[in-house]
């Protein structure tokens, strides 16, 4: 039997369809994945669930029971509770508190009876509490209820943000990256943790989940959304080997291509192979860096020639962003050194490095909306005073993107994504980079756009411009760099040429959770 039931759920944010015609039933007492790339829909498909967006078209039903309209009160008080992505404990109560918080949709007592402290408040904050301290021992927290949620451990943290979730008694639980940041043992004892949940409690799991070992392991079923669509549905092994999910995770084309098993060796890698190396212009040596408890990389290494492409691969929450904002001084390492032509940055704050010429092209664009294309390119320009030299390369952009030339007094956010991408490239051009650093261009963008893009990139390397690519489109990333790092949960797993990375493999193990 159905627990919860999708019925084409439709969301929008302006123009753009976040989540489109989704179908989706999940049985119940089952753990049940939603997996996909970035800005695939799974997020805001929770947030239709439990109430904090709501679907423009289509139902979705709980129990048989419609969800759409409802608070997320209301959601909460059917039986539906989730984490999130990131922590969202109150960080200065304590754990036994936290839990408290998650048991008041079931508490009756008023203002009237607290002040009074009747019989039945008395009684009521009694079981509540005996409640909590259960909920502790279940979730591994004996005698910590009284630690504050700030000061233990990460992994402790995330099981007592899912002890909050169950003192609402729900029957579904939803949780969004449930392992994100934690280290090996750390996952392996939540994947037994959330298969407990299952077992012993009978609740119904629906998981958004970045680390594929985890969703292959504990899944029975698993659905997969592309650009906000459903491309595929099926059981673990169903997954891996379907075609559309190669395709999604790996790049647009061939299934064999996609998944690393193309004969021929790509243009950039024969060209690799035919050009000797620059000097290094960019060495990451070792970094460690961390998101509060979250340890995102671990003693990454890489190293980029003056002249090259090298990109950075690997599935959803693998470290590839955050490995440029650590070389953009965005994040500050704890451990390790990032070198410029031999000249540490790790002091240097985001405006030093930028005038050092490492520039940034950042993920989901982020243009200044409310200003021209023109007034964005010149704000690229920010730092420089040489007049002459601004006008060239303002010609240069405008030679690469045409469209930004004929669209140079339009104000920014009324652009296509694939304007918006060329204008934030662009921007960061007028900033004279020695090393262009871009974040997922291809991100949310139709196939059409993403060549387009591309290309672009493509004529930049014939142009002698030195580019560190982080892409979850591993063909098409694969296809114009000289060289690739594979980034795993952190780590680099696996480096070689672009050529050798197209026939490895290990690339779709480390997308799809290949054992």
């Amino acid at each position: 039997m159905a627990i919860l039931t999708a019925h084409g759920t439709t969301k929008r944010f302006g123009g753009l369809v976040a989540v489109s015609r989704l179908d989706v039933e999940v049985k119940e007492q089952s753990i049940h994945s939603i997996i996909g790339p970035n800005g695939a829909g799974k997020t805001t498909f929770f947030n239709c669930v439990t109430g904090f967006y709501h679907a423009e078209e289509g139902r979705i039903l709980f129990n048989d029971m419609p969800l759409d309209g409802l608070s997320p009160d209301r959601v909460t008080h059917l039986g539906i509770s989730r984490t999130y992505q990131n922590i969202r404990l109150f960080a200065e109560m304590t754990a036994l508190e936290n839990i408290l918080v998650g048991e008041h949709p079931h508490l009756r007592a008023g203002v009237v009876g607290a002040l009074l402290r009747t019989p039945h408040t008395r009684l009521e904050e009694r079981v509540a509490h005996e409640e909590a301290v259960r909920l502790l021992r279940f979730v591994g927290l004996r005698g910590k209820g009284d630690f504050l949620a700030k000061n233990l451990p990460y992994g402790e943290q995330r099981r007592l943000e899912v002890a909050r979730a169950l003192a609402s008694r729900p029957k579904l639980l939803l949780l969004d990256e449930p392992t994100a940041g934690m280290n090996p043992v750390e996952t392996i004892e939540m994947m037994a943790f959330i298969r407990r949940l299952r077992d012993e409690l009978g609740i119904t799991i629906l998981l958004i989940e970045h680390q594929m070992r985890v969703v292959m392991g504990i899944s029975e079923r698993i659905t997969v959304l592309d650009y906000g669509e459903k491309i595929a549905e099926g059981t673990p092994l169903e997954i891996q080997n379907d075609p559309r999910v190669i395709e999604a995770y790996l790049g647009r084309g061939s299934a064999a291509e996609a998944a690393g098993l193309a004969s021929r060796q790509p243009e950039a890698a024969a060209r690799a192979a035919a050009r000797p190396a620059g000097r290094i212009m960019l060495e990451v040596e070792d970094v460690h860096t961390y998101y509060g408890h979250i340890h995102a990389l671990k003693g990454v290494s890489l190293t980029v020639h003056e002249g090259e492409i090298v990109t950075l691969i690997g599935a959803n929450g693998a470290g590839k962003s955050t490995t440029l904002n650590t070389i953009s001084a965005l994040l500050r390492p704890r451990q390790g050194r990032v070198r410029l032509v031999g000249e540490d940055l790790v002091a240097y704050k985001p405006h030093e490095i930028v005038a050092k010429g490492v520039v940034q092209v950042p993920e989901g664009r982020r243009i200044f909306a409310q200003l021209t294309v023109l007034e964005n390119l010149h704000a690229g320009a920010y730092g420089r005073s040489d007049q002459p030299g601004i006008a060239e390369d303002l010609q240069r952009v405008f030679k690469l993107f045409s469209r930004l030339e004929e669209r140079r007094d339009q104000v920014a956010g009324t652009l296509s994504g694939g304007e918006q991408q060329m204008l934030a490239t662009g921007r960061a051009l007028m900033a004279r980079p020695r090393l262009l650093l871009m974040d997922e261009p291809s991100m949310g963008l139709a196939p059409v756009l993403v060549d387009s893009i591309f290309a672009a990139i493509k004529e930049l390397h014939a142009a002698g411009r030195t580019i560190l690519l982080v892409e979850q489109n591993a063909r098409i990333a694969l296809q114009v760099a000289d060289r690739g790092y594979v980034l795993q949960t952190g780590e680099v797993v696996l480096t070689d040429s672009a050529g050798n990375l197209r026939q490895n493999e290990m690339v779709r193990k480390a997308y799809l959770g290949i054992t």
